[in-house]
């Protein structure tokens, strides 16, 4: 019997109801709609993306296996299972690219010990839609995930990388935006530069790349939407 697909299956990073239908490749809903079985962070998030990219689309057949922080081992055994036996299997984040600082990875990983084939699909990435868009170092760099979440913590991890070269991109919960920022602009030197990139392809949407003395008059709060600090 022919081993499964996993398929890596990127979706917006925005909210839903401000995605372009037109935006997303033909190929990749070709692809969704030969699916059966999807491993995906969010049920509710991945169904609607599927109605939203084929409104005929028999969600009702389909089946979707959680793959978030809490799912335990059973669960990717099932997923590696039903792709030995065949299946074809897409793996969908909340948003944006899976694997990339979401679920993703410990699928591949274990799909990658079994020689199932895995085809990742092009598409959006805040982490490197931020880089691309930033004019800050594109040949080396480095993405650290959250910064750490204790104050004093956060400004010794900001001192330290500070010191290393290179573009390093961070991302950030929503309601921390603004510790975050203010932290970069009090513990940065002067001349350092800081991209902020905020609700990336949304209709928010805001990229600025400035020094740091150049933000220090800034009397702009941080909006809640989704993040992306890059220094230099």
């Amino acid at each position: 019997m022919n081993k499964g697909v996993l398929y890596l299956i990127p979706v917006p990073i925005h909210s839903e109801n401000e995605f372009d239908k037109n935006l997303i490749p033909p190929y990749i809903i070709e692809i969704i709609n030969n699916i059966k079985v999807f491993a995906v962070e969010n049920i509710r998030t991945s169904r609607r993306f599927i109605k939203k990219v084929n409104r005929e689309y028999d969600i009702n057949d389909t089946e979707f296996i959680v793959i978030d922080k809490r799912a335990n081992q059973s669960v990717y055994t099932e997923i590696i299972n039903k792709l030995l036996k065949g299946n074809n299997i897409g793996v969908m984040s909340e948003s944006g690219c899976p694997g990339i600082a979401d679920p993703g990875q410990k699928v591949c990983e274990l799909a990658h010990q079994n020689n199932i084939k895995i085809k990742p699909l092009i598409g959006p990435s805040s982490i490197i839609t931020a880089l691309m868009s930033s004019g800050l170092n594109g040949q080396e760099f480095k993405f650290h995930g959250y910064l750490p979440i204790d104050h004093k913590e956060r400004i010794n991890k900001i001192k330290e990388l500070s010191k290393e070269k290179g573009a390093h991109i961070f991302i950030e919960t929503p309601y921390r935006n603004q510790k975050v920022f203010n932290d970069f602009i009090t513990h940065l030197v002067p001349n350092k530069k800081i991209c902020i990139a905020t609700d990336i392809t949304g209709k928010n949407e805001q990229i600025i790349t400035k020094k740091v003395s150049e933000f220090y008059n800034n009397k702009d709060k941080l909006e809640k939407y989704p993040t992306i600090f890059i220094f230099e």
